[in-house]
């Protein structure tokens, strides 16, 4: 019966690890005393419920989030998880995505699935992230060139990533530029703004 569950584990662990990631962690906002962020992951599976475990290490944070997932691995699952770091304490967050799985009455142990870190040293002295938070692409799906709304004319630093992390664009741009992507595939793809503000796009 140990053998059989072995097994099990094994298998869910292999088909888990191709689609359980971190995709990008999102800032979006400062309160008085805290840093808040979304956790933007893809998970091949059903999301019965999550926890956040917070761990300081020295000037540094680790951020652990902690899902417990269904069995229906037919479901790819994107799940968005809120964060909140205290303000000008850390120089680093290291944000670990943990997965368990039932099996029987119980639950395997959490395996570690990704980890990304965020560099805190510049994110807390922002000054115009209320302007920086107005901004909106459009239209998204996008076939050949989107746009950015912003209320105030800016000039921005513009990146695009595919799935993979790599560079595909990196332009300066404002408000009233058009943003051609006719020369990318379908699929999906991730604008990063003055490298701190993450949007998803989808190219028809």
């Amino acid at each position: 019966m140990k053998k059989i569950i072995t097994l099990v584990l094994l298998f869910f662990s292999t088909i888990v690890q191709a689609q359980t990631r971190i995709d990008f962690i999102q800032f979006i906002g400062a309160t008085a005393d805290s840093l808040v962020f979304i956790v933007h992951s893809s998970i091949d599976s059903e999301i019965v419920e999550y926890n956040v475990e917070y761990k300081e290490e020295f000037d540094n944070i680790k951020v652990n989030v902690l899902y417990s997932a269904g069995l229906d691995i037919d479901c790819y699952c994107p799940v968005q998880t809120t964060i909140k770091i205290k303000k000008d304490i850390y120089q680093k967050a290291i944000v670990s995505l943990m997965i368990r799985y039932p099996v029987g009455v119980a639950y395997s142990d959490y395996f570690l699935r990704d980890s990304k870190e965020i560099d805190l040293s510049n994110i807390a002295s922002i000054d115009n992230l209320s302007i920086l938070s107005k901004i909106a692409i459009f239209p998204n799906p996008v076939q050949n060139m989107f746009h950015i709304n912003l209320e105030e004319s800016k000039v921005l630093n513009l990146e695009i990533y595919d799935i993979q992390g790599n560079l595909l664009l990196n332009n300066k741009v404002t408000s009233e530029m058009g943003i051609d992507v006719s020369f990318l595939s379908s699929g999906l793809y991730f604008v990063v703004i003055n490298k701190e503000h993450t949007y998803k796009i989808i190219k028809e």
